[in-house]
């Protein structure tokens, strides 16, 4: 059997020194955390954070009935029958699962690229609004006076996702200030 060449006390005394030394060297003993000093009476001033910058949205535009009487004919005389994608309306909620809707829908072309196209909803519940631009989707979901409702936005070749309401809000301000100008000049 094996016999331990230092006896136990000499480690112990040896951890004893080591732990006197670290307590006597700056930076290797713990200090205490500070004590906070009782609160007063008087109220302190708290700091407020001031808010993140963020981009302005555009102006609050809502389509005229002369405007929008217009986009109505554009639709009923120019634009032609389309099946919508089941997953637009399931997201959006008009739809459930795999369920297909057909609406009467207008596009026109818009700079760089850009497609603009308006869905009339069946049954009265309102327009789909869409906007292709680079390889992203824009898909807004309104009533009947053009209100926004729900938004979707999608990436191509990835699934689309239901976009929150403040993006949603700022994307449809460009787009309705796009479908005024453009009922105004046609």
């Amino acid at each position: 059997m094996a016999r331990c060449q230092y006896p136990l006390v000499s480690i112990g005394a040896c951890v004893m020194l080591i732990g006197v030394l670290a307590a006597s060297q700056p930076g290797l003993a713990q200090t205490p955390a500070p004590q906070t000093p009782p609160p007063s009476s008087a109220p302190s001033p708290q700091a407020v954070p001031a808010p993140a910058p963020q981009a302005p949205p555009p102006a609050t535009q809502t389509l005229s009935p002369a405007q929008l009487q217009k986009i109505d004919g554009l639709i009923a005389d120019k634009g032609r029958d389309i099946a919508v994608t089941p997953i637009i309306t399931d997201i959006l909620g008009l739809t459930d699962g795999s369920q297909t809707l057909t609406c009467r829908a207008f596009a026109a072309a818009g700079d760089s690229d850009e497609i603009h196209q308006i869905y009339v909803l069946p049954g009265g519940k309102g327009y789909l609004e869409a906007h292709f631009y680079k390889d992203k989707l824009d898909v807004y979901w309104t009533d009947k006076d053009f209100a926004l409702l729900a938004a979707v936005e999608g990436i191509r070749g990835q699934k689309p996702a239901p976009a929150s309401f403040a993006d949603a809000q700022y994307g449809f301000g460009f787009e309705t200030a796009w479908w005024a100008k453009y009922a105004d000049a046609h």
